[in-house]
């Protein structure tokens, strides 16, 4: 069983996975291609309405406005919501027993279709030795090793490498 995914807008006709896929073919493997796109407006107030635990019709205006946002990019989606309700903008009240929201501030939020906006705002709140963790292991792609976590563990610079990356694994 293997599981492949690409971006459609970020590779190009030869790239390997098409190959990897055109060779399964024709050893006659089974495959199937899925073409995934954005959330409609109607799924992500649904979406909405179900992790509020409310009326769609109440979180419809949330729901739009998330979506002119998002653009229906699910991790976005995700990410941004987040963003609300750690800005406070979007939060639980106890006594009115509903999540509330000002669509006025969230309106004017200055954010684009842009995921790396909120991963860069998100990484900002990170501590030092948490932030240099994830540049490291940026620099080794998929994969490190934990002997390479041990190695740079040893250097002044990296002293804190190893806390930083458990935190990671934690989140």
């Amino acid at each position: 069983f293997f599981v492949g995914s690409y971006r459609s807008n970020q590779v190009k006709d030869d790239h390997g996975i098409f190959h990897l896929m055109k060779s399964l073919r024709s050893s006659g493997v089974p495959t199937t291609r899925l073409n995934l796109e954005g959330l409609t407006p109607e799924d992500l107030n649904t979406m909405v309405s179900d992790a509020m635990c409310m009326f769609p019709r109440i979180c419809e205006p949330i729901s739009d406005i998330v979506f002119q946002k998002t653009k229906g990019n699910p991790f976005f989606v995700l990410e941004f919501l987040k963003s609300l309700v750690a800005g406070a903008l979007l939060e639980y009240n106890v006594q009115a027993r509903r999540w509330v929201w000002d669509e006025d501030l969230i309106c004017a939020m200055d954010i684009t279709s842009n995921v790396l906006y909120l991963l860069f705002s998100k990484m900002i709140g990170l501590s030092e030795n948490v932030q240099l963790a994830l540049k490291t292991a940026s620099c080794f792609g998929i994969k490190m090793k934990e002997s390479i976590i041990g190695y740079l563990s040893t250097t002044s610079e990296y002293s804190h490498i190893q806390s930083g990356m458990e935190y990671v694994i934690a989140e």
